[in-house]
Formats: C-alpha cells, structure tokens, sequence
C-alpha cells in the first residue's frame, strides 16, 4: 500500500509535466528601478509584510522584483515552479520545521534553481537544487568520481539549511546570512569589517558587495512576500496539499546498504519496478552505480526494503555464477 502511494506522488516528478517557464534573472532589473523610491505602492491597506519571519520586505529596493512577480507572465511561471517542485516542498518544509528555522527559507530555490535537482548553469561553476559550487560542498556533502550529493535534492535541503545556519551562528542576522550563502561568508565579513552601517542594507548603499549579492536578497524577499501574501495581492498560487496519517510518501523511504558496484538498472529489474524511479531517488549516483570500493545507502520507496535484500541476493548470486 505504501509503496503504491509513492509511485502515484512521484509522477509529480514526472518530465511528462510541462516544463516551468523561463527563470526570472535579477540582472534585467536595472540598477536605477532597483534604487527607485517605491512610490506608487498602494497604501489603502497595510501591506501585511510582518507575517514573513524575515524581515525587509518593506525595503524599496525590493519593490521593483515585487512588482515583476505580480505580473500575469511571472505569476504564471511561479505556479508551474511551484505545482512541479510540491514534492521536493515537503521535505524542505519539514526540514525547515525540524531546524526550527525561518519558513520562508523553503522559497530560497526557487531564486537558486527553480527547484530543479540537477540544475547547472551555463557556467557550470554549481550544480543542483540549492546551487553549490565545488568549493562550498564540505563538509556539507560528499563529491567524487561517483558521487555528486549536490544534486540530490534531500541530501542537498540537508547541507543547504545546514550552510545557512552556520551562516546565522555567523552573523546573527538572516539578510546576512542569506547574503553569505550567495557570496560566500568571507566575503560578507570583509564587507562589514569595512562598512559604516554594518547591515545588509548597509552594504547594498556602500556597495561592499557583489551586484549579484545585492540583488539577491531583494528577489528573494519578494517573491517569498508574493507567495505568502497571494490572498493580498489576490493572485493564485498552489499550496502544497496536507499529508494526513504521519505517511509522507515525499519524505519517508527505505534504504538499502550495498558493498561495492550495484546499478540501479539491475536492481530495478530484479525489483520489476520502472530503472527512472530508482534514479531519481538516487541522483548523487553519477554514473547510476554504486562506488565500487566503499558502502553505500540506495535509497528506496517506502515499504520496499525487504524486496530489495532479496532483489540484492539474487544480482549477487548471479555475479559469482558468472565469475
């Protein structure tokens, strides 16, 4: 029964979904519309910004990302992002619950990725959902020839909070830490070392940091505003749908420990379920096997570890008969 309900919740990560729309790059924002007062902000009604647990949202240099959301275009793109990313949601949410961290953190991917796993951009300096580059990865995450935990995206949701939270410990401020993750840490404190007023936005108005720093906290702030004040600006966005009876079939599974070289493939089949859903519980696997000299946890749909022993016995016997 449970390992029916993953298959039905993972065609949420089906490809056969249209793909989400093209990711919104902070850089077609000009630096004047990022400075510009936000003068024709409605003020009819106090905008709630104090429900979002990281505060700034009020600034006005986010009112130009503000408004580029709002747009029919972008509304739209963001409810595809986040009707196909529902699945990966969950996990970051009840992670971001567990920390006991900010909620609107569960956004950060969306600025990152656009939740893809196995996103990497044309410069190819990062890689995965949360974006980390080769030199950011430990001791979060593990990088090898076999291995890249980057792009899975649990394993990746674990050593971003993580990063983020060391971040906070960091600088006791969450627009700094978040300004950190972006640019990395040393260059937030050697930033601040310099800096008159020694805030986030403090080192936006000296320029202290990167352009891309400074345009990413904004975006980020605002689209966790949009989305967690729809009913305000009266726009439609997906919620992600109440799992009931403690069964997450997005956060629980089964593991399975192998020694040495196992391909997914074969297991699949020993298994008789479909190779792809093997694979992407398993993206970290570089080369869709496991490393050949160390143990290593295949992770499986919930309820199928038993099967799985089995499976594994039989692609072992196999392998010696053949020998």
């Amino acid at each position: 029964m449970l390992t029916a309900l993953f298959f039905g919740a993972l065609l949420l990560f089906s490809p056969q979904k249209a793909p989400a729309q093209e990711k919104i790059e902070p850089e077609e924002i000009s630096q004047e519309a990022f400075q510009k007062s936000s003068q024709e902000t409605s003020q009819e009604s106090a905008v709630p910004w104090h429900s979002l647990d990281i505060p700034g949202a009020e600034m006005d240099e986010v009112e130009p990302y503000r408004k580029r959301y709002l747009s029919p275009h972008e509304i739209k793109w963001l409810s595809g992002i986040l009707d196909e990313a529902e699945g990966y949601r969950h996990y970051i949410r009840k992670r971001i619950q567990e920390e006991k961290l900010p909620s609107c953190l569960e956004y950060l991917p969306i600025i990152e990725s656009s939740y893809k796993p196995t996103a990497k951009p044309p410069s190819g300096k990062s890689v995965g959902m949360w974006q980390f580059m080769e030199n950011s990865v430990h001791p979060y995450m593990t990088l090898n020839e076999w291995i890249d935990e980057r792009r899975d995206p649990w394993k990746s949701t674990d050593a971003a909070l993580s990063k983020l939270k060391d971040n906070y410990r960091m600088f006791d401020d969450w627009l700094l830490a978040i300004a950190a993750y972006n640019c990395g840490a040393g260059a937030v404190k050697r930033a601040l070392a310099k800096a008159h007023e020694k805030t986030y936005w403090g080192l936006c108005r000296e320029k202290l940091i990167p352009d891309h720093a400074i345009k990413y906290v904004p975006n980020f702030l605002a689209v966790s505003d949009v989305i967690e004040n729809k009913e305000y600006y009266k726009v439609e966005l997906p919620d992600i749908q109440e799992i009931k009876d403690g069964f997450n079939p997005y956060c629980d599974f089964d593991y399975i420990t192998v020694s040495g070289s196992v391909s997914l493939s074969e297991l699949a089949s020993e298994l008789c379920i479909d190779e792809e859903i093997l694979e992407r519980l398993n993206l970290a696997l570089r080369k869709k096997v496991t490393p050949p000299h160390q143990k290593y946890k295949i992770r499986l749909p919930c309820g199928m570890k038993q099967s799985a022993f089995y499976a594994l016995n039989t692609i072992i016997r196999k392998k010696n008969a053949d020998n």
